[in-house]
């Protein structure tokens, strides 16, 4: 299902479009959905979202909650890697300072999980539209013999 990356991301460019000096809404909204597609969509989905979906293929039933759960976790993660791992020296979000001297500020936590939090209700919809397209009334499948344990059961 190569195009729910591609409808997630149109859905965040028409929530928060980036590109402020460009005069027209629609190009902005397009740009804003090439540059989310291509860097925070489509490589989490190919690295995160593939094997997943090969693991619990036959360990979980595809429901609803387990598509959706697994989206978010796929949108989120790679976010919250990039905030752990690597910080401005110094950074501001309008008059507040959200790092500072290498160390994020109680302000830039909020900041974050704000962000994250937006991030992981775009994964959560896109998770159901993967399930929506893919796995609706698919059946669960019998587990096989090499699968050590069920997870969820």
């Amino acid at each position: 299902m190569i195009v729910v990356p591609l409808i997630a991301s149109f859905a965040y460019a028409l929530y928060s479009p980036l590109y402020q000096g460009l005069p027209d809404m629609t190009e902005r909204v397009i740009r804003t959905t090439q540059a989310v597609a291509l860097i925070g969509a489509y490589p989490p989905t190919a690295v995160l979202g593939i094997p997943l979906l090969f693991y619990f293929r036959r360990r979980v039933g595809p429901s609803l909650a387990n598509c959706a759960m697994v989206g978010a976790f796929v949108a989120t993660f790679p976010w919250m890697c990039l905030v752990a791992f690597f910080g401005p020296d110094e950074a501001y979000t309008g008059d507040h300072i959200t790092y500072q001297n290498g160390m994020m500020t109680w302000w830039g936590l909020l900041e974050t999980l704000k962000f994250l939090a937006v991030t992981a209700v775009f994964g959560f919809a896109a998770g159901g539209l993967f399930w929506l397209m893919a796995a609706a009334g698919v059946k669960r499948q019998p587990v096989s013999e090499t699968v050590p344990s069920k997870v969820f059961e």
